[in-house]
């Protein structure tokens, strides 16, 4: 198929509400922006402060979000008796994780809209010790609430690393 034959497909509504697509899309954006954020207060950590030297990328392209935060922690475990303003590294780590977590629910669990209802419902299991299961229905402002908590955690990794202080999106003035 030629661009203009796929763009002029009609995927309203598939496979989700498109408000609920809008909202899954905000997050994995979000998301991106998180992770390229780590990277580079990673490098700045690293003394690294040409953006355009690739060793910093090589050394944590290939490494996932956690070793990437186990990283964080010794550096900054490591330069705070030099960087005071490391020091609450820890809450930030946490606001991270906590990012990923919700991210994470979001984004590996299948969702579907219950027709009967009009409500879109989410299914998730768990095998680790035992097997969990559970149902839910998901609200856009539980998908708000995630980019949110993504947006959160990267104006805090700034402030931690690069002493910069940047209010979240919706402080900001019009």
């Amino acid at each position: 198929m030629t661009d203009d034959q796929v763009l002029r497909l009609k995927f309203d509504g598939w496979p989700l509400p498109d408000e609920y697509l809008l909202e899954l899309g905000r997050i994995a954006a979000n998301w991106g922006y998180l992770e390229s954020s780590l990277n580079i207060c990673l490098e700045k950590l690293a003394g690294v402060n040409d953006l355009d030297d690739p060793t910093v990328f090589i050394l944590i392209a290939h490494t996932n979000f956690p070793q990437r935060l186990d990283m964080l922690g010794g550096l900054c475990q490591y330069l705070s008796p030099m960087h005071s303003h490391l020091c609450g590294y820890d809450k930030v780590i946490a606001s991270l994780k906590s990012a990923q977590k919700l991210r994470n629910k979001y984004m590996h669990n299948g969702m579907g809209k219950d027709e009967a209802t009009g409500r879109v419902g989410m299914g998730t299991g768990s095998a680790r010790g035992s097997l969990k299961f559970s149902n839910e229905v998901v609200k856009l402002a539980d998908l708000r609430r995630v980019s949110m908590a993504i947006h959160e955690a990267m104006p805090a990794l700034y402030k931690l690393v690069l002493k910069r202080e940047i209010p979240p999106l919706w402080e900001l003035e019009p």
